[in-house]
């Protein structure tokens, strides 16, 4: 029995030493790094969703692009199609939750994510067919999910983006949307791709000075796909980042180089990790033009700090959403599942 246990242990060793598992081998279970083939095709577009309602361009806040998507499992009741009401709830409403304390004693409703599209922080939205169907696919799997429009570089800069994106996270967790559409504020997670990666972990990283939440801390779950998290200088290193990245990037930093540009460590989460961050889910091609090394220093710097990373490694150049063949869609739902209930 015991020179079983050594050789399945010896095997075992040999597989995570090579760093290579198939995308149809085992899930990550746990905090570790797995390096995964790919298949070229985007699983959530492969699918067709029946059921799914979609409630359109709910406004969260005034500007034209301050609007969302809801993409509602198929179990869901009639009255959560409709845009919530009242006090607080609509555009121009400020940024603080109508009421937090009476949604932070909840313990019902569903899980949820809240979806941030990617773009270079330039261009993109939430109706972009991929992130649309990641979406739809997100709520076939169970959870109520916001795709969320936020304001483009250059004409609003940083942090014009992601004040959006936290001001889509505090009407989330407005009392009026947590009924509206019966979501569980204790399990609510977000996801992004590419900018919406970084927008997302900025979010995560800086959660726990939330004023619109006497908890301080509200996502407990993170999905980032190749979302850039150092933006300082060294970030152009690489000889794998082209030039219209580094001009976008800068643009959307509003700065003319990286040369006294205070917002590259603003804008970078990786410089603001702390023990308060949720666990993280971080998938990231092996090849492609975001560098591998901003999300390998970024897994470490959250385990500094005891926060549980999955980094998957994916062989190739597929870069953000374009990652998600099934094996990986599976995974990143595995994840969330484990960490939202």
């Amino acid at each position: 029995m015991r020179s079983g246990r050594r050789t399945l242990f010896a095997l075992v060793a040999a597989v995570v030493a090579l760093g290579v598992v198939s995308s149809c081998s085992a899930d990550p279970t746990g905090d570790e790094n797995t390096t995964v083939t790919a298949d070229p095709v985007i699983y959530p577009l492969s699918l067709r969703y029946h059921g799914i309602d979609v409630v359109r361009d709910v406004p969260y806040g005034a500007d034209r692009l301050q609007q969302l998507d809801v993409c509602l499992p198929a179990d869901s009741a009639p009255g959560t199609t409709a845009t919530p009401t009242g006090p607080g709830a609509g555009a121009g409403s400020g940024t603080s939750a109508a009421d937090p304390s009476a949604a932070a004693g909840s313990s019902s409703g569903r899980p949820a994510v809240m979806m941030i599209h990617g773009g270079s922080w330039s261009h993109g939205d939430k109706d972009t067919a991929a992130y649309r169907a990641v979406c739809q696919y997100l709520a076939s799997e169970g959870f109520v999910t916001f795709n969320v429009d936020y304001r483009l570089a250059p004409t609003d800069p940083f942090p014009a983006g992601l004040d959006d994106t936290r001001r889509a996270l505090d009407w989330v967790f407005r009392t009026s949307t947590l009924t509206t559409y019966d979501v569980d504020p204790d399990r609510v997670g977000v996801f992004g791709g590419s900018a919406g990666g970084n927008l997302a972990a900025m979010l995560a990283v800086e959660d726990h000075e939330s004023a619109a939440w006497a908890d301080g801390d509200r996502i407990r779950a993170v999905v980032d796909l190749s979302g850039p998290t150092d933006l300082t200088a060294r970030s152009t290193e690489s000889d794998g980042v082209s030039a219209s990245f580094q001009r976008r990037q800068l643009l959307y930093l509003g700065c003319t180089a990286y040369d006294a540009c205070p917002a590259a460590d603003r804008a970078s989460p990786t410089l603001h990790v702390t023990s308060d961050t949720a666990p993280f889910f971080i998938g990231h091609s092996t090849h492609e033009f975001i560098p591998l090394w901003e999300s390998q220093e970024f897994a470490a710097a959250l385990r500094a700090h005891d926060v549980p990373v999955t980094l998957v490694a994916v062989q190739g150049t597929a870069h953000s959403i374009a990652q998600l063949d099934r094996a990986m869609s599976e995974r990143v739902v595995a994840f969330l599942r484990r960490h939202l209930g």
